[in-house]
Order: C-alpha cells, then structure tokens, then sequence
C-alpha cells in the first residue's frame, strides 16, 4: 500500500520539489536575515562561495540580457 503526505500552502497542494524547498528553508525563516550560526555576534566566520552555470535559459543581444539558471553553494567554517 502506498501512503502519501501532501502538504498544503495557501490550499495548494505542495510537489515533492515545493516540500523539500520550504523544509529547507524554514529555519533561515525562524532565524531571520541578521541570523548567524555563531554565539558571539564579533566571532568571524569564513564563508567560501562557489556558482555552477547548469543552463542557459536566453539570450537577448540586443537588451545584452542572459538569462540562465545557476546553482549556488555556500560553505562555511567555524560556525557554532
């Protein structure tokens, strides 16, 4: 027997992809932008930051507007 849990937002039943995104953003919601994952507010933290380019959705030469799809993953030490 297959048993699924749709979750709703706003009366709209949420994807796979939808439920995955919120759970994983849901505690960056909780801390608010200012939060850092750190006691002491003065203690510094390296953060490396790195961009894939996984599409190229358009390009306009006319405007030079590219519009592409990109992952971002952001890595950090020292935290708490």
């Amino acid at each position: 027997m297959n048993i699924s849990l749709l979750l709703f937002a706003d009366g709209i039943a949420l994807s796979d992809e939808k439920r995955l995104i919120k759970h994983l953003l849901d505690n960056y919601e909780r801390v608010g932008k200012v939060g850092r994952p750190v006691y002491n507010t003065s203690q510094t933290i390296s953060v490396k930051y790195g961009l894939a380019l996984i599409q190229i959705l358009d390009l306009d030469e006319k405007n030079q507007v590219l519009t592409t799809n990109c992952w971002s993953r952001y890595v950090s030490t020292g935290c708490a």
